[in-house]
């Protein structure tokens, strides 16, 4: 893979306004530039200075959610989980206005209307036809074909809406080792992101089995993109860096705020979009593996304060030994900033959008167009975005006190 080193952007030359006695001078310093664009190796490098949105041209994104799905619906209610939703893999709209959402732990796909009201459940748990071990992913193909791909490489099913078995399929998992062991030394666990023409990606480790890990300092593990079409021929995405942990006592230690690699599915044409998150720069590959567009964006970092990290530990569900996590991390030197890039997703209009900034309910998002060019930033009152169409988004907001899962939908205004 080529790597660039980050770019001084062009700043335009400098000027002074003079004020002298009996006159004025005119300012004629030339703005810098909002955004440049330039080729090096038949790669284009997008350079965003500044946002392209002026005052007015904004998207909005409303404040109140339109599509509430879960949660307890009242105040003084008496709590019944039957229409609750758990362990959210996924969310997706049908075009007929129902919202599909995959759970994990109900081992099933869920689908509600507009309403909130719940309409059908497809599939169930088990390992046959149509059934699901652990679903991951979910896909709304044309004609609302709802496809469903399930862990450890396992069957990806195929529903019409009326929750009706088409068809069920399994990767030839024989075919896929003998081809990912030529590039990698470690073979894929699951399915890391399918794609709409049905091919997938999977994520390689290149580290061996055997070798001795770092303790008692952040390390990331290298990692291999690969696209595995329908002849299973692999498509390298270069290598790239592991989410970083700590190896301390026996146990891996959570880094807050820590650095990962990101990838998003671009549509119009295919594409695939990723980020190591350490600087704030996201590459384009077709989806053969041809780097086409580095996309990158000036940016204040975000200092992390301790009210950050309280609130970091206050979103984890389950049990941790906080005193242990404490105790590595007072060995470590501090962490002053947030990762500049925290997520990617393309939108169904070929949006890109970088998520620069997520708390708890509240997320930022930097908006490019298909071109690359920084349209600007907006808010989303949603921890977790799923998804993006053209005048919705939908996503996931988990109550901080009863720890229930709550999808919501919000109009976007373009």
């Amino acid at each position: 893979m080529i790597r660039f080193p980050p770019q001084v952007l062009p700043i335009g030359v400098a000027a002074s306004v003079i004020a002298a006695t009996g006159c004025d001078r005119t300012d004629t310093t030339p703005l810098a530039p909002a955004v440049t664009i330039r080729d090096s190796a038949d790669i284009e490098i997008v350079e965003n200075d500044a946002p392209s949105w002026g005052e007015g041209d904004s998207w909005t994104v409303a404040t109140e959610p339109e599509i509430v799905i879960g949660g307890y619906r009242g105040a003084g209610e008496t709590p019944d989980s039957s229409h609750l939703v758990w362990s959210v893999a996924d969310v997706a709209p049908l075009s007929d206005g129902r919202v599909a959402v995959l759970s994990s732990r109900e081992k099933k796909l869920l689908l509600f209307e507009r309403t909130g009201e719940f309409a059908r459940s497809i599939g169930r748990e088990g390992r046959g036809p149509g059934e699901f071990g652990h679903p991951l992913h979910l896909q709304v193909l044309p004609g609302d074909t709802l496809v469903v791909w399930d862990f450890m490489l396992g069957p990806i099913s195929y529903f019409d809406p009326s929750g009706q078995l088409l068809r069920d399929w399994r990767i030839d998992v024989g075919a896929l080792f003998a081809t990912v062991r030529r590039v990698s030394e470690r073979v894929p666990e699951s399915v890391f992101l399918p794609l709409g023409d049905g091919s997938f990606i999977v994520q390689t480790f290149l580290s061996p089995v055997d070798s001795p890990l770092p303790v008692g300092v952040p390390f990331r593990s290298p990692i291999e993109f690969l696209r595995i079409d329908s002849s299973y021929t692999v498509h390298s995405l270069g290598q790239w860096a592991r989410r970083e942990v700590v190896l301390q006592e026996g146990l891996t230690t959570l880094v807050p705020f820590a650095f990962g690699v990101h990838l998003a599915a671009g549509v119009g044409p295919p594409s695939v979009y990723i980020t190591n998150s350490d600087q704030y720069e996201v590459q384009r590959f077709s989806t053969t593996g041809t780097l086409s567009r580095i996309i990158r964006r000036t940016a204040d970092p975000i200092p992390i304060t301790a009210e950050d990290i309280e609130e970091w530990k206050a979103g984890f569900s389950l049990p941790w030994k906080w005193e242990l996590w404490d105790e590595a991390m007072a060995k470590l030197p501090p962490r002053e900033f947030r990762p500049p890039v925290v997520g990617l997703l393309v939108d169904s209009e070929g949006y890109l959008w970088v998520a620069d900034r997520k708390d708890r309910a509240r997320s930022e998002w930097s908006v490019f167009d298909p071109a690359g060019r920084w349209l600007g930033t907006l808010a989303i009152p949603l921890e977790h975005v799923e998804w993006i169409g053209e005048d919705l988004i939908l996503g996931v907001n988990t109550d901080p006190d009863t720890g229930v899962e709550v999808v919501q939908g919000y109009r976007l205004s373009r």
